[in-house]
């Protein structure tokens, strides 16, 4: 027989709040980009993301293969602000002379 994996509520918690880090994330990116509140929606989505970093390493712990995903998700958020912040800076300096 088969061996499932066991799903809990906190891997579910962890996939959630790293999709919901990427949305809020890419929202405030977007619909504040015009009134230069940008900072926004990258400290929603990166503490979102790490939110679901450390809420999936609890599920992980604890056997739930969902808890990696969300893991990763969580990762991509901050990875994703982590550039936007290196771009818009060198951007930036570049035009403020």
């Amino acid at each position: 027989m088969e061996e499932k994996d066991k799903h809990s509520g906190v891997g579910i918690a962890s996939i959630i709040l790293g999709i919901s880090g990427l949305i809020l994330y890419f929202i405030g990116w977007f619909f504040y980009s015009f009134a230069d509140n940008r900072l926004y929606g990258i400290v929603i989505g990166v503490i979102f993301g790490i939110l679901a970093i450390i809420i999936g390493y609890v599920a992980k712990k604890q056997g739930d293969t969902y808890g990696t995903y969300g893991m990763y998700l969580g990762a991509l958020v901050i990875i994703i602000a982590l550039i936007t912040v290196l771009l818009t800076t060198v951007a930036s300096v570049e035009t403020s002379y």
